[in-house]
């Protein structure tokens, strides 16, 4: 693909795509945010000096972070400073399994679940795709996920992890994260009506279709591919049944960041 084609594609995703277009899945549970790598180098978060780690800055929380490259501060900053804003913040709330009544409401505040998104850092490890059969990859259906502690702490954050392989694989296993459940979208257990199975069909074309926007804006040749899980930060345990990952998309110019929200089935 020609230099200019592609970043008119990037920048179509970035204006298109700031929220998600998959079919019949509920409000925020696929977030797209794109941004420039010149945007992110001018706010990044603070670097550390005096580590022997490769890269150490400071979340926007106050925690410090540590990295191997510099990469993975311009992911964490687009996380932390840009991410927040594709979701409708919270309004002050009453926590789900609190009966203290003089405890008082959770603030209000930014992200999926009110505490602002969390950088993830990294440790430099790498996943390598071989074959289908080297990485536990979901099956591309629905089901009923059973991911997490059974506990109401909040998910301990995943760090980047770079992730490499042949573009048939790397456009499989991207499909595959998509992996949501039956308490994501407007479906309802089986048996299905005709209409339920229309609706699932269309959204399973659409992270398909989905996938292969990333992948023509981010061609895996050219450009790099991380994944994390639990930016989204769940900082009051509203819900410990929920899970949520983070696939970044990299290349010379414009960085990418899908944010998936997969909830486990109960109920």
């Amino acid at each position: 693909m020609a230099e200019d084609s592609r970043v008119r594609t990037v920048k179509s995703l970035a204006a298109d795509l700031a929220d998600s277009d998959v079919a019949h899945l509920y409000r925020e549970r696929c977030v797209i945010r794109v941004r420039g790598v010149d945007d992110l180098r001018a706010e990044a978060l603070e670097a550390v000096a005096g580590s022997t780690a490769s890269v150490t800055y400071r979340s926007v929380h106050g925690d410090l972070i540590t990295a191997t490259e510099e990469i993975f501060r311009l992911l964490d900053t687009l996380l932390e400073k840009r991410l927040p804003e594709a979701f409708t913040p919270l309004e002050e709330r009453a926590h789900w399994e609190d009966d203290d009544e003089e405890a008082g409401p959770l603030p209000a505040g930014p992200g999926p679940y009110g505490s602002g998104m969390r950088a993830l850092g990294s440790a430099g490890e790498r996943i390598t795709l071989i074959s289908n059969g080297n990485l536990d990859l979901p099956a591309a259906g629905f089901g009923y996920d059973d991911d997490g502690p059974d506990d109401d702490a909040p998910h301990p954050r995943e760090p980047w992890q770079e992730v490499t392989g042949s573009p048939d694989l790397l456009r499989t296993w991207l499909i595959g994260r998509m992996r949501w459940t039956m308490n994501d979208g407007d479906y309802s257990e089986s048996p299905r009506t005709e209409q339920e199975r229309a609706r699932l069909s269309a959204t399973q074309a659409g992270r398909v279709a989905l996938a292969d926007r990333l992948l023509t804006a981010f061609p895996p040749e050219r450009s790099r591919f991380f994944v994390g899980a639990h930016a989204g930060w769940d900082l009051w345990s509203e819900d410990y049944l929920s899970r949520d990952e983070v696939i970044a998309f990299a290349s010379e110019d414009h960085v990418a960041i899908l944010w998936l929200a997969l909830y486990r089935y109960y109920g």
